[in-house]
Formats: C-alpha cells, structure tokens, sequence
C-alpha cells in the first residue's frame, strides 16, 4: 500500500510542473452564444430523458444482454478481460506511462496528456463517488426487484441484508464507464486524428457494455458513467487551458492524494 500511494505521489507530482506545450496548446474554444447556450440546454434536457428510459428499461435491456453472453462464447471470454480498461489502475499505468515517456523523451505533449488525464481521472473519481453515495442503487447481481432498488444515502447508514457488502448498494453511476470514457476523451483530444477518438470511444463503449454483461452495471448506470466521464475532461481542460480565473492541479504525498482548485481574485 505504501508502494502504491509512493508510486501515484511521484507521478502526480511529476505531471503537476508547468510544460511549455501547455501554455502552447489550444483546444478548440468555447462558445458562449445564445445558440451554443441554447444547445447546451438540449443536451442536457436529452441526457435527463434518456436516462429516465434507460431507468425504466433497464432490467429488459440488461437480461437480453446477458443472456447473449451466455450464448455467445467470445463474448463470455472477452468481457472479463474488456472491463478492466474501465479499472482505475488501468487509467493511472496509461497516462503514468504518458508522462513518464513525455518526460524521458522530451515529448511535451505526451506530458501533458498525463497529466490532464491524472486530473481527469481523479475529478471524475470523486464526481462519481459522491453520486453512488447519494443514490444507492443496488446493483444487478444483489437486485431485490427488476431494475434494483435505490436505498438512497441511507444504505451506508446500517447494516447491509443478507450478507451483500457495501459496493452491491453503489451501482449508480458505473465507475468503469466513467474512468474510461474520461480517458478516451482526453487521448482524443490531444490526439486529433479521425481514427484515434473512433478507436478510443469504441473501446470505451465495449467497456461500458461489458459493465452490464459482468452484471455489476445497469445500462442508465454506464451511460451517466459515460457522461461524467466525457464532460468531466472537458472540465479539467478548460481549467488548465481555458480563461479561468481556476486552476486545477494535482496534490500528493505519502499519506494521500487528490486535486487542489485554486481561485484568482
């Protein structure tokens, strides 16, 4: 454990030093019309909508992908293995691996995706610890009813039934689903050609289903999973490249780890 929390500090705080390539790099600018403003409202009205069918079908959704599993042999195989690129220790060797081959090869922007994809991962993190605590959504493989039962916060308040742990109460929103999709979005958007962000978010999405043929995720869990973890990135990078008076960077050291949001007055 020691080991662990050493390596992430070290990577955190090699990633957090300022790189010419950041203060260079310009991702395309927000738009702050009316339009823009009228769409981003859309959005987000059809995210809220398609989340509620989701909801009320993802029982239905969730035993037909099941069972094509079972019945399909190379996805009963891959789907174990598909589902650890949603794993967080995935995400921190990948853009660990950025940085560190940014840094031993004088590649500014390798370093700099490490470390926006660090930050991405650790602001997505939290986002969705909060969610799973406040909702307490039961998760396929311990439902008491079709689609799971939502305890809410008060799950974490008392004793689980029936000898089921903590994390079968915390399916809402998948954490796979959201570290994955925030690490495509950030490899996409350094990485701007068209066959990068089609492999990126396939793999994404591969990742996301296998959530619910693993029986850990429902299928409205993964696609809120997936939005956390796409305009969570987004986030992260308008901070770091944006006119903001904010500023995110990441904070270790031996005994923890996570962001600091610094305010200009």
């Amino acid at each position: 454990m020691r080991f662990h929390t050493a390596a992430i500090a070290l990577i955190l705080t090699l990633i957090s030093s300022q790189t010419i390539f950041a203060q260079e790099t310009t991702l395309v600018a927000t738009d702050t019309s009316r339009s823009s403003q009228t769409w981003t409202y859309v959005g987000a009205g059809s995210a809220v909508l398609i989340t509620a069918v989701l909801i009320h079908y993802d029982q239905e959704i969730y035993d037909h992908l099941y069972a094509w599993r079972k019945r399909y042999r190379p996805a009963d195989k891959t789907s174990p293995v598909i589902t650890n690129m949603g794993d967080g220790t995935f995400s921190i060797g990948l853009f660990g691996g950025f940085a560190g081959y940014g840094l031993i090869f004088n590649d500014k922007k390798a370093v700099e995706v490490g470390k926006i994809g660090l930050e991405s991962f650790l602001l997505t993190g939290i986002t969705v610890q909060i969610f799973k605590n406040l909702c307490g959504r039961e998760r396929p493989s311990a439902s008491t009813r079709p689609g799971g039962f939502w305890h809410g916060p008060f799950s974490y308040l008392r004793e689980p039934k029936g000898g089921k742990g903590i994390a079968s109460f915390d399916a809402f929103p998948s954490g796979h689903t959201t570290t994955v999709f925030a690490a495509a979005t950030t490899i996409s958007d350094f990485y701007t050609e068209p066959w990068v962000s089609y492999v990126s978010y396939s793999l994404a999405s591969l990742t996301a289903i296998s959530r619910v043929t693993q029986s850990t995720h429902w299928m409205s869990d993964c696609f809120v999973g997936a939005i956390i973890g796409y305009y969570g990135t987004k986030l992260v990078e308008h901070l770091n490249y944006g006119n903001s008076s904010f500023t995110l960077q990441p904070k270790a050291d031996e005994y923890q780890y996570g962001l600091t949001l610094s305010v200009k007055f």
